[in-house]
Protein backbone atom coordinates (compact mmCIF):
# COMPACT_ATOMS: atom_id res chain seq x y z
CA UNK A 1 0.00 0.00 0.00
CA UNK A 2 1.22 3.48 -0.70
CA UNK A 3 0.18 7.05 0.08
CA UNK A 4 -0.70 8.97 -2.76
CA UNK A 5 -1.61 12.26 -3.08
CA UNK A 6 -3.99 13.12 -5.92
CA UNK A 7 -3.74 17.05 -6.89
CA UNK A 8 -7.04 17.40 -9.84
CA UNK A 9 -8.92 20.74 -10.24
CA UNK A 10 -12.13 18.55 -11.93
CA UNK A 11 -13.79 17.17 -9.24
CA UNK A 12 -15.23 14.34 -10.89
CA UNK A 13 -12.28 13.25 -12.17
CA UNK A 14 -10.15 13.42 -8.94
CA UNK A 15 -13.23 11.22 -6.64
CA UNK A 16 -12.54 8.69 -9.75
CA UNK A 17 -9.14 8.79 -9.38
CA UNK A 18 -9.26 8.59 -5.79
CA UNK A 19 -11.83 5.85 -5.64
CA UNK A 20 -9.45 3.38 -8.03
CA UNK A 21 -6.44 3.60 -6.29
CA UNK A 22 -8.52 3.35 -2.73
CA UNK A 23 -9.72 0.09 -4.75
CA UNK A 24 -6.29 -0.76 -5.18
CA UNK A 25 -5.55 -0.72 -1.22
CA UNK A 26 -3.88 2.87 -1.20
CA UNK A 27 -3.96 5.53 1.07
CA UNK A 28 -5.28 8.46 -0.90
CA UNK A 29 -5.47 12.27 0.20
CA UNK A 30 -6.81 14.76 -2.62
CA UNK A 31 -6.32 18.51 -3.40
CA UNK A 32 -8.21 21.04 -5.88
CA UNK A 33 -5.21 22.93 -6.93
CA UNK A 34 -0.96 23.05 -6.00
CA UNK A 35 -1.62 24.99 -3.42
CA UNK A 36 -4.01 22.99 -1.04
CA UNK A 37 -1.80 20.20 -1.67
CA UNK A 38 1.61 21.92 -0.21
CA UNK A 39 -0.14 22.59 3.06
CA UNK A 40 -1.44 19.23 3.02
CA UNK A 41 2.63 17.47 2.20
CA UNK A 42 3.88 18.10 5.66
CA UNK A 43 0.98 15.82 7.26
CA UNK A 44 0.37 13.74 4.79
CA UNK A 45 4.20 12.32 3.11
CA UNK A 46 2.72 11.21 0.22
CA UNK A 47 5.07 8.04 -1.74
CA UNK A 48 3.20 9.62 -4.87
CA UNK A 49 1.87 12.94 -6.28
CA UNK A 50 -0.50 12.29 -9.33
CA UNK A 51 -1.09 16.45 -10.51
CA UNK A 52 -2.86 17.66 -13.16
CA UNK A 53 -0.73 20.47 -15.13
CA UNK A 54 -3.65 23.13 -15.79
CA UNK A 55 -5.12 23.75 -12.53
CA UNK A 56 -5.85 27.20 -11.34
CA UNK A 57 -4.35 29.38 -8.11
CA UNK A 58 -1.06 27.18 -8.32
CA UNK A 59 -0.57 25.03 -11.84
CA UNK A 60 1.04 21.50 -11.49
CA UNK A 61 3.69 22.88 -12.94
CA UNK A 62 4.68 25.62 -10.08
CA UNK A 63 3.35 23.31 -7.30
CA UNK A 64 6.68 20.84 -8.52
CA UNK A 65 8.89 23.33 -8.40
CA UNK A 66 7.60 24.29 -5.00
CA UNK A 67 8.01 20.85 -3.89
CA UNK A 68 11.98 20.82 -5.15
CA UNK A 69 12.77 23.49 -3.18
CA UNK A 70 12.44 21.44 -0.31
CA UNK A 71 14.48 18.26 0.65
CA UNK A 72 11.64 16.71 2.24
CA UNK A 73 9.74 16.74 -0.61
CA UNK A 74 11.93 16.65 -3.83
CA UNK A 75 12.21 12.91 -3.66
CA UNK A 76 8.54 12.18 -4.05
CA UNK A 77 8.10 10.93 -7.57
CA UNK A 78 5.52 12.97 -9.99
CA UNK A 79 3.02 11.65 -12.73
CA UNK A 80 1.31 14.80 -14.17
CA UNK A 81 -1.80 14.35 -15.37
CA UNK A 82 -3.13 16.47 -18.50
CA UNK A 83 -4.76 16.86 -22.01
CA UNK A 84 -1.77 18.28 -23.94
CA UNK A 85 0.04 16.25 -25.44
CA UNK A 86 2.61 18.65 -27.60
CA UNK A 87 5.94 17.51 -27.16
CA UNK A 88 7.11 21.09 -25.74
CA UNK A 89 4.50 20.72 -22.90
CA UNK A 90 5.90 16.81 -21.74
CA UNK A 91 9.29 18.62 -21.90
CA UNK A 92 8.72 21.13 -19.60
CA UNK A 93 7.08 18.46 -17.62
CA UNK A 94 9.91 16.53 -17.22
CA UNK A 95 12.01 19.42 -16.57
CA UNK A 96 9.96 20.56 -13.66
CA UNK A 97 10.42 16.99 -11.97
CA UNK A 98 8.19 14.37 -13.60
CA UNK A 99 8.92 10.91 -14.10
CA UNK A 100 6.09 10.12 -16.09
CA UNK A 101 2.92 11.21 -17.89
CA UNK A 102 -1.06 10.51 -18.03
CA UNK A 103 -2.76 11.57 -21.07
CA UNK A 104 -6.36 12.22 -20.99
CA UNK A 105 -8.58 10.34 -21.36
CA UNK A 106 -6.28 7.08 -19.79
CA UNK A 107 -7.17 3.90 -19.10
CA UNK A 108 -8.27 2.54 -14.91
CA UNK A 109 -5.70 0.12 -15.92
CA UNK A 110 -3.17 2.23 -17.34
CA UNK A 111 -3.68 4.08 -14.18
CA UNK A 112 -3.16 1.63 -11.94
CA UNK A 113 -0.21 0.20 -13.85
CA UNK A 114 2.41 2.66 -13.95
CA UNK A 115 1.40 3.35 -10.09
CA UNK A 116 1.99 0.04 -8.79
CA UNK A 117 5.08 0.25 -11.16
CA UNK A 118 6.54 3.33 -9.11
CA UNK A 119 5.10 2.03 -5.98
CA UNK A 120 6.52 -1.20 -6.79
CA UNK A 121 10.19 0.27 -7.58
CA UNK A 122 10.23 1.83 -4.38
CA UNK A 123 9.24 -0.97 -2.08
CA UNK A 124 11.97 -3.27 -3.58
CA UNK A 125 14.45 -0.07 -3.28
CA UNK A 126 13.24 0.08 0.64
CA UNK A 127 13.63 -4.00 0.98
CA UNK A 128 17.24 -3.51 -0.89
CA UNK A 129 17.93 -0.73 1.74
CA UNK A 130 16.93 -3.29 4.52
CA UNK A 131 19.07 -5.88 3.44
CA UNK A 132 21.92 -4.19 2.95
CA UNK A 133 21.41 -3.31 6.73
CA UNK A 134 20.90 -6.36 7.62
CA UNK A 135 23.92 -7.58 6.13
CA UNK A 136 26.05 -4.71 7.18
CA UNK A 137 24.56 -5.52 11.05
CA UNK A 138 25.26 -9.18 10.72
CA UNK A 139 28.89 -8.18 9.64
CA UNK A 140 29.61 -6.13 12.49
CA UNK A 141 28.27 -9.33 14.59
CA UNK A 142 30.63 -11.43 12.73
CA UNK A 143 33.67 -9.09 13.34
CA UNK A 144 32.95 -8.51 17.08
CA UNK A 145 32.57 -11.73 18.21
CA UNK A 146 36.02 -13.30 16.07
CA UNK A 147 38.20 -10.39 17.56
CA UNK A 148 36.66 -10.64 20.97
CA UNK A 149 37.48 -14.72 21.19
CA UNK A 150 41.03 -13.82 19.63
CA UNK A 151 41.65 -11.41 22.22
CA UNK A 152 40.44 -13.66 24.87
CA UNK A 153 42.86 -16.42 23.92
CA UNK A 154 45.73 -14.58 23.36
CA UNK A 155 45.35 -11.73 25.68
CA UNK A 156 48.17 -13.30 27.98
CA UNK A 157 50.79 -13.17 25.14
CA UNK A 158 52.85 -10.14 26.51
CA UNK A 159 54.13 -10.15 22.73
CA UNK A 160 50.47 -10.12 21.17
CA UNK A 161 50.29 -6.83 18.67
CA UNK A 162 47.78 -5.27 16.30
CA UNK A 163 49.36 -7.10 13.35
CA UNK A 164 49.34 -10.67 14.76
CA UNK A 165 45.93 -10.32 16.25
CA UNK A 166 44.73 -8.73 12.36
CA UNK A 167 46.72 -11.83 10.43
CA UNK A 168 44.34 -14.56 12.98
CA UNK A 169 41.40 -12.16 11.86
CA UNK A 170 42.40 -12.56 8.29
CA UNK A 171 42.24 -8.78 7.38
CA UNK A 172 44.77 -5.86 6.99
CA UNK A 173 45.85 -4.40 9.89
CA UNK A 174 44.19 -0.89 8.54
CA UNK A 175 40.80 -2.67 8.06
CA UNK A 176 41.00 -4.07 11.18
CA UNK A 177 41.52 -0.80 12.93
CA UNK A 178 38.98 0.76 10.79
CA UNK A 179 36.26 -1.86 12.19
CA UNK A 180 37.29 -1.62 16.03
CA UNK A 181 36.59 2.25 15.69
CA UNK A 182 33.68 1.98 13.37
CA UNK A 183 31.64 -0.83 15.59
CA UNK A 184 33.81 -0.35 19.10
CA UNK A 185 35.09 3.27 19.20
CA UNK A 186 38.27 2.57 20.26
CA UNK A 187 41.91 1.42 18.45
CA UNK A 188 43.35 -2.19 19.37
CA UNK A 189 45.93 -0.91 22.43
CA UNK A 190 42.57 0.45 24.22
CA UNK A 191 40.77 -3.01 23.81
CA UNK A 192 43.81 -5.00 24.36
CA UNK A 193 44.28 -2.63 27.88
CA UNK A 194 41.38 -2.59 29.13
CA UNK A 195 40.56 -6.32 28.53
CA UNK A 196 44.12 -7.01 30.84
CA UNK A 197 42.57 -4.72 33.65
CA UNK A 198 39.25 -6.58 33.85
CA UNK A 199 40.89 -9.94 33.81
CA UNK A 200 43.83 -8.76 36.33
CA UNK A 201 40.37 -7.03 38.56
CA UNK A 202 38.85 -10.72 38.30
CA UNK A 203 42.12 -12.24 39.63
CA UNK A 204 42.49 -9.71 42.52
CA UNK A 205 39.11 -10.20 43.67
CA UNK A 206 38.42 -13.80 42.99
CA UNK A 207 41.56 -15.80 43.33
CA UNK A 208 45.03 -16.40 45.64
CA UNK A 209 46.89 -15.73 42.69
CA UNK A 210 50.26 -13.95 43.46
CA UNK A 211 50.33 -10.56 41.75
CA UNK A 212 53.20 -12.02 39.63
CA UNK A 213 50.81 -14.97 38.81
CA UNK A 214 48.42 -12.44 37.41
CA UNK A 215 51.17 -10.28 35.85
CA UNK A 216 51.81 -13.53 33.43
CA UNK A 217 48.29 -14.83 32.78
CA UNK A 218 46.99 -11.35 31.87
CA UNK A 219 50.05 -10.86 29.71
CA UNK A 220 51.45 -7.41 31.09
CA UNK A 221 55.12 -9.54 30.52
CA UNK A 222 56.56 -7.87 34.29
CA UNK A 223 55.48 -7.38 37.14
CA UNK A 224 56.70 -3.91 37.53
CA UNK A 225 54.92 -3.25 34.04
CA UNK A 226 52.06 -4.74 35.72
CA UNK A 227 51.90 -2.42 38.97
CA UNK A 228 52.88 0.50 37.14
CA UNK A 229 50.08 0.27 34.34
CA UNK A 230 47.17 -0.61 37.15
CA UNK A 231 48.25 1.76 39.11
CA UNK A 232 48.06 4.87 36.39
CA UNK A 233 44.77 3.40 35.21
CA UNK A 234 42.84 3.18 38.60
CA UNK A 235 44.22 5.33 41.22
CA UNK A 236 45.61 2.39 43.68
CA UNK A 237 48.71 -0.28 43.25
CA UNK A 238 47.02 -3.82 42.75
CA UNK A 239 47.97 -5.41 46.13
CA UNK A 240 46.10 -2.02 47.64
CA UNK A 241 43.52 -2.50 44.94
CA UNK A 242 43.10 -6.00 46.42
CA UNK A 243 43.46 -5.19 50.45
CA UNK A 244 40.80 -2.48 49.97
CA UNK A 245 37.70 -4.61 47.77
CA UNK A 246 38.84 -7.90 49.28
CA UNK A 247 40.23 -8.04 52.73
CA UNK A 248 41.77 -11.34 53.52
CA UNK A 249 43.94 -12.67 56.56
CA UNK A 250 46.65 -14.00 54.38
CA UNK A 251 47.01 -13.27 50.88
CA UNK A 252 50.60 -13.48 48.57
CA UNK A 253 52.26 -10.03 48.38
CA UNK A 254 54.05 -10.60 44.91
Amino acid sequence: MAKILVVEDDLQLRENISEQLELSNHEVKTAPDGIRAFELLPSFRPNLILCDVMMPNMDGIAFIRATNRHALYRSIPVIFITARVAEQDKLLGLEAGAVDYLFKPFLQKELLLKVNNITRGQTEFVLHQLEQAAAHQETEIQFIKRFSELLEQQASNPFLTADKLSLEMNMSLSAMQRNLKKYLRRNFSELLKDHRFRRATVFLLETDYSLQQIADRCGFGSLSYFSFSFKEANGVSPLRFRQQYRPKTALPNN
